[in-house]
Order: structure tokens, then sequence, then C-alpha cells
């Protein structure tokens, strides 16, 4: 039980609703002239799913206020953990608060700031008064998660931010799999040496896919190492974790591209039975996914603007993965070939990644490498003591 309250005062009233974290958000437009406008708020929130509205409170005699008041289409951008340049600039009383800001104009016209971790474009629809300040509610029009990350919050009078379990639990499931590295690292070096290639390891860890290690030389093109990359687990990205996963990961792979589009669903439903079939999956076409992985690497180091909704987009429309059967007569751009590793449950630990030569290669040389692949995963699911599940040792 806490103490009697003191006479109720401003200071005291601040003081005890600091003990509530709050998310840090900016609200953005552009005024009449075209200039951007801003406030920061610790008061947004959603208020109803159907039909869509959020609110935040401004003062009711804030001068900035006055300017964005007088718009009608904002942009809300949840802020991130790194973000709290952008609360100060938006808070000074600077003319050109927003040179500091990097900022593009979003489809309605709002402007969008540049590394948010969210951001929800709506139209002002009601505004209640309430004591020194403003109950606005807005009808959202769109919105999209943005770049990946954790929150800025605001509490105690400071700004910071916070390790979410599930983060934690993540991280630690990602050290665990890096021990499994040096147990076959000996393994992946020969391999990489045999082909002159670039061997890469992978970890399914909630939603994404983390690269725990690269061996060989590198062949990342454009980008400094894929090791540290994250990559949305969205087909046809991951196939072997969603063909040997668990009913859940495999039905929540598919279903991701289904939603909406029952064809996609039964492509990937397809792809699934392919990579059983083969025993690995397949990638064929080398600049698209070059270009993929780029725009990855850059939106997990945070120097770019492509979010993760746009990420997930552009993984989503990847082409040249799991095809049918192949031509016999054809030479083919193999780019990737990729197998699981399997821990004693018989679930996938780790994935390799073996990337193809340069030039086009024939049927024989695409089965040769990724049969070659398959026995070196073997070797590696029994030095870390796994155990290969009855799908892998018979195949339909």
């Amino acid at each position: 039980m806490g103490s009697a309250s003191p006479p109720l005062s401003g200071d005291y009233f601040r003081e005890v609703l600091g003990q509530y974290p709050t998310g840090v958000v900016a609200v953005t437009a552009c005024d009449g002239d075209g200039d951007p406008v801003g406030m920061v708020f610790g008061s947004f929130g959603s208020v109803s799913l159907d039909p869509p509205l959020v609110s935040f409170m401004p003062g009711k005699y804030s001068a900035t206020w006055a300017r964005l008041g007088a718009c009608e289409t904002y942009c809300v951008n949840v802020l991130g953990a790194e973000q709290e340049n952008v609360c100060r600039s938006l808070a000074s009383k600077r003319a050109d608060k927003f040179d500091d800001i990097a900022w593009v104009k979003s489809a309605n016209g709002a402007p969008l700031i540049a590394g948010s971790i969210a951001n929800i474009e709506c139209v002002k629809e009601q505004v209640h008064e309430a004591g020194d300040h403003l109950i606005v509610i807005c009808r959202v029009r769109s919105l999209a998660v943005g770049n990946p990350g954790t929150p800025l919050l605001f509490y105690r009078g400071g700004y910071g931010t916070f390790s979410s379990q599930t983060l934690v639990s993540g991280d630690l499931i990602i050290v665990e799999k890096i021990k499994l590295l040096d147990r076959i690292r000996d393994r992946l070096d020969r391999l990489a040496a045999e082909f002159d290639t670039e061997i890469a390891v992978v970890a399914l860890v909630d939603d994404e896919l983390v690269v725990l290690g690269s061996y060989g030389k590198s062949l990342a093109v454009g980008f400094p190492s894929r090791v540290g990359l994250r990559m949305p687990f969205v087909p046809p990205v991951g196939g072997i974790f969603a063909a040997w996963g668990t009913p859940v990961e495999r039905a929540k792979w598919v279903a991701y591209s289904a939603e909406g589009q029952p064809e996609a669903g039964k492509k990937y439903e397809d792809a699934i039975d392919r990579i059983l079939r083969r025993g690995y999956a397949l990638g064929l076409g080398h600049e698209a996914s070059r270009s993929w992985a780029r725009e990855a690497y850059f939106s997990t180091s945070g120097k770019s603007d492509v979010g993760a909704h746009e990420l997930r987009r552009m993984t989503a429309e990847l082409e040249g993965f799991n095809p049918g059967e192949l031509a016999d007569d054809t030479r083919h751009e193999f780019h990737f070939a990729s197998v699981p590793v399997f821990d004693r449950a018989g679930h996938v630990a780790l994935g390799i990644v073996l990337w193809g030569p340069e030039e086009k290669v024939s049927l024989d040389s695409v089965t040769e490498i990724s049969q070659r692949l398959v026995e070196v995963a073997g070797e590696c699911t029994e030095a870390i003591g796994g155990r290969v599940p009855p799908a892998m040792e018979d195949p339909p």
C-alpha cells in the first residue's frame, strides 16, 4: 500500500503519472504553405478497430498545435529508441526544426520520418476539449510497420527504451545456436574450399531468419557481409524451415502469401513438396536475389529507408526459388542451394546455404553440388548430436 496522497498539485500530479511509461510519437503534417510541422506526443493511442480510429492530446494553448491543428491530414510516426534527436528538434523553438530530421512526403502528403518503427496516416475527424488539453480523434487511412527496433519511451521525465522478454529470449536462442557453429566449422570451411564459394549458416528466430556465420570467400555484392543479416520468414525465403518445420511454422509461412490469394498458398505448398522431394531448397537467378540481399542488409543495419513492411513485400515478389523440374539440355544460373541441420529432437537447428558459381552450369552440376551439400549437412547433424527425421530419410 502506498502512503496517503499529499495535497494535489501540478508537480505531484506529474510525478505520480510519470511512473507510467508512455510511447513517443511525432505527429506531422504539411501546412497550407507546404512547410512541415510536427509535435511530439506521449498521449497517442488506439481508439477503435471498426472504424479504425486513433487519438492524441495536444495542449489547448500550444503555438505549434495552432499550426498543426489547421491541417486535416497527419502522419503519426512511432519513434524508435535511437530517435531522441527527433524529439529534441521538434520540441525546440527553432523555425527550421525539420532541417535535422530526415523525412519524405507520404502518399497522403504528410512528413514520414525516416527510421521510425511504424507510420500511421490518418485524417482528423473529431476534436474534444478536455481541461487544458484537446482530444483529437483521427480516422486511419493507411499504416505500416517501418524500421525494425524497439520504441522510444518517456519515463520519469526522461527518454529511454526497454528490452522485452521476447527479445532477450531471442538473443539467448541466437547465442545457443552460435555455439553449434564450433562443432561444424571445419566441415563448412572444407566445403566452401571444395567449390571455391561462400557458405552461410542461418537460424530461424521467432519470425526472422538470422545469418549467424559465413565461411569461404565472401560473395556479398554491394554490402560488407551477410553475418548479422536479418530476413523476414516470408515465402519464398526460408523454405527449408517451412518444409521440415513444425505445422505452425509451415502454416504461417504458407499463409503469409495465401492471405487473399489462395493461388499463392497453393504455389508455396507445392514449393514445400519440391523441397522435401529434392532434399534441399534451390534458387535460380543471381541479380534479383543479390539486389534483395542488399536491401535486407541496409534495412537491418538501419542505413535504409526500406522498412520491415516494404522488405516483406519485396521478399514475397522474389522469383526463381524452388522451381519445377529443370531442363537437362539448358544451362542454369544456379544462385544457391539450402539444406537443414537437425537437432536431437529432429527439428531444424540451422540452415546451410551454398552459393552457386557465377557462370551458368548444367543440371548435372546443380544436382552434384546440391547433393554434396546434403551430405555435409548430414555430417553436421551428426556432429551436433542431432537426428535426421523420417521425412528427410524417405522424402515423398
